[in-house]
């Protein structure tokens, strides 16, 4: 096919409704896209997600379960530069007999890596909540090495509520629909700390775009970082800490929702202290 023949059937696309994201769809190996669209709710970016799994968001946690001989030599490795403003703080703010929730963490890899930095404390109980692929592969590793500090539970929003000293999230609450200050409800009380690391975030806006992971498309959150801050300010958390690891994301023909970077927060809860 001719460049000026390829040309005209691209910009014939482009005229059609959505045909912007109709292109990029078709092109998106070839041109290294990685995010599409953008929406305005969770259920929009579902419906024109391009391939959806019945358990979309757990397809990497299966590979994993089914590859646990290789995941085994990096589970402890797992420390990059980015994660030493969460290390800093969690070093901080573990005391004894504390319970640390973790929203998201796989297999338990933040787990197993930041306790070669710094030591527990003792009776520290830390719990993930995580899919059950990854709650089936960590609780075998977790057993396989006779860990009784770490617990795994499956997700489930009519579960009965939780107590936690520390809230912890890393790199999932932009895969999910409910807002943090909600998921901050399911405990009989609120945590003390609240840490998010690795949140890919836009100054002011919030807005949800498609991501793509070969096997299929899932639903992308970019959070305002000044609406989650009022959010958490309004639930009665005080922001101590922020930081931002400068990682871009760009959606193609929307330049003015480009991501500059995936910040941090530290929040406590001015009750407690």
């Amino acid at each position: 096919m001719n460049q000026a023949l390829k040309k005209r059937i691209i910009n014939s696309l482009e005229l059609l409704p959505y045909g912007h994201d109709l292109y990029l769809h078709l092109a998106r190996k070839r041109l290294g896209i990685t995010y599409r669209g953008i929406f305005d709710s969770f259920d929009q970016a579902q419906a024109s997600a391009a391939r959806q799994l019945p358990n979309q968001y757990d397809v990497i946690n299966e590979n994993k379960g089914d590859h646990l001989e290789q995941e085994l030599p990096a589970i402890d490795k797992r420390m990059l530069d980015i994660d030493y403003p969460l290390l800093f703080w969690l070093s901080q703010l573990m005391k004894p007999s504390q319970t640390i929730w973790e929203l998201g963490g796989s297999l338990g890899q933040s787990f197993y890596s930041f306790e070669h930095y710094f030591r527990y404390p003792d009776d520290l109980k830390w719990v993930i909540e995580e899919l059950p692929a990854a709650v089936k592969g960590g609780e075998k590793i977790a057993a396989q090495r006779g860990e009784q500090r770490l617990a795994f539970v499956e997700s489930d929003p009519a579960s009965q509520p939780s107590e936690a000293d520390i809230f912890l999230t890393a790199g999932t609450l932009q895969y999910m629909e409910p807002n943090v200050t909600d998921m901050l409800d399911n405990f009989s009380g609120l945590p003390t700390h609240v840490l998010i690391h690795n949140l890919p975030a836009h100054p002011s806006e919030s807005f949800w775009t498609l991501q793509y992971l070969e096997v299929c498309e899932v639903p992308y959150k970019i959070h305002s970082i000044s609406a989650l801050i009022a959010a958490m300010k309004e639930k009665g958390y005080e922001l101590i800490d922020q930081w931002k690891n400068p990682r871009q994301i760009d959606i193609p023909y929307h330049p003015d929702k480009k991501v500059e970077g995936y910040c941090g927060f530290y929040f406590r809860n001015s009750s407690c202290c």
